[in-house]
């Protein structure tokens, strides 16, 4: 079986993967863990990355796009659980959403970005922000968990709006937002 060669430009890495392999899961096995909702099923968008190179347009079919939303295609992302690498590649991953990088990358001591500081915030959104998973990755439609925060508590955002977090991060949001009597859209 033919490998091929993947080149990281986030930290200027390169990993060999088997020909036909998903990019997502091979990637872990190399000590790149991206946060995946759904496990790589190709349905909550977190494991987005940009393929810079070896993968051209034509290529590309509807479910390596999923749940993307519109304004996330248009800047190049795509679900890397959804690539099959059949030919040498460069990619850049999206670093808020990557959980682990492998040990001796020039990344793997990045903390994760942290909050506002909740001076900046209103009470109940403050509130909210707590239980929200802090990945800034967009889906909600929004740039930064803060703003969402923001938003539920302005009651200008659905509740359930937190893709990432799943179930359980739904179920915290709504137990915040009773908890600061604000109404639910």
């Amino acid at each position: 079986m033919s490998k091929f060669q993947v080149k990281i430009v986030n930290d200027s890495s390169t990993v060999s993967i088997p020909e036909g392999e998903r990019l997502m899961q091979n990637l872990k096995s190399q000590g790149y863990e991206l946060f995946a909702q759904c496990s790589g099923q190709g349905t909550c968008a977190t494991c987005r990355c940009k393929v810079i190179e070896g993968l051209p347009q034509e290529k590309r079919t509807a479910s390596m796009y999923g749940p993307l939303q519109e304004k996330l295609k248009s800047e190049g992302w795509i679900l890397s659980c959804q690539i099959p690498v059949n030919n040498d590649m460069t990619v850049e991953l999206f670093k808020p959403l990557v959980l682990t990088w492998p040990p001796g990358s020039s990344l793997a001591k990045t903390a994760p970005a942290k909050a506002a500081p909740a001076s900046t915030l209103s009470p109940t959104a403050q509130k909210i922000r707590a239980v929200l998973p802090g990945f800034d990755c967009n889906l909600c439609g929004y740039p930064t968990c803060e703003q969402f925060a923001t938003a539920l508590a302005e009651d200008k955002a659905k509740v359930d709006g937190c893709h990432p977090g799943g179930a359980l991060v739904l179920e915290r949001v709504k137990s915040a937002i009773a908890e600061a009597s604000v109404k639910v859209s």
